[in-house]
C-alpha cells in the first residue's frame, strides 16, 4: 500500500503542478503585464488632469486680467480751477534750531463760484493767519519730504475750508517753497 500510495500522491503533484504551471505562469505574467498597463494608464490620466486643470486656471487668469483691463475707462482731465493767490508767507519751524521758510502758494475752487472768491478775498487775513500757524507747528522733517508736503496740503486745505461758509477749497498749488 505505500508503494500504491506514493504515486497517487505524486500523481496529485504533478496534476496540480501541470494546472499550476500552465494557470499559474499565466497569472503572475498577466497580472505583472495588467498592473503596468494600469500604472501607465494612470500616470497618462493624472498627466491629463494635470493639464487640464492648469489649462483651466491660465483661461480664468486671462479672462479675468482681460476684464479688469475692459474696467478702466479713460476720463478726461477735470476742467481747470480758478486760482486764489496768497502772498508770500514767511515762518520758521517749531525745531530747536529753527529753520527759516518761505512758501506762495494758491487756493484752487470751482470757477463758476463767485460768491467763494468774494469769500476768500473778505478772508485773506484769516487765510494766511492759519496757513502761518500750521507751517509754525511743524518741523523741518515734517515738511522736507513729498509725504510731508501732501499731509501739509491736506491740513492747510481742512483748515481753510471749515472757516469757508460759500464753497470749498478743491486743490493747494504750491508755487514756492522754501526751507532752509
Amino acid at each position: 500500500m505505500g508503494d500504491d500510495e506514493k504515486p497517487l500522491v505524486e500523481e496529485d503533484e504533478e496534476e496540480s503542478g501541470a494546472r499550476g504551471e500552465g494557470e499559474g505562469q499565466k497569472s503572475p505574467t498577466t497580472s505583472k503585464i495588467i498592473k503596468i498597463l494600469l500604472y501607465v494608464a494612470g500616470g497618462i490620466l493624472l498627466i491629463f488632469i494635470v493639464f487640464g486643470i492648469s489649462y483651466l486656471v491660465s483661461t480664468y487668469v486671462q479672462e479675468r486680467r482681460y476684464a479688469k483691463e475692459q474696467d478702466i475707462v479713460v476720463v478726461p482731465p477735470p476742467a481747470p480751477l480758478a486760482r486764489y493767490e496768497i502772498p508770500v508767507i514767511s515762518f520758521t519751524t517749531k525745531d530747536a534750531e529753527p529753520h527759516m521758510g518761505k512758501i506762495a502758494l494758491a487756493l484752487g475752487y470751482d470757477k463758476n463760484d463767485q460768491q467763494l472768491t468774494t469769500e476768500l478775498t473778505e478772508r485773506a487775513p484769516q487765510l494766511q493767519h492759519i496757513i502761518n500757524v500750521l507751517l509754525r507747528g511743524k518741523s523741518y522733517e515734517d515738511i522736507n519730504s513729498v509725504e510731508g508736503m501732501i499731509n501739509l496740503t491736506e491740513d492747510i486745505k481742512a483748515h481753510i475750508n471749515v472757516v469757508l461758509i460759500n464753497g470749498k477749497i478743491k486743490e493747494i498749488y504750491y508755487k514756492e517753497f522754501i526751507v532752509n
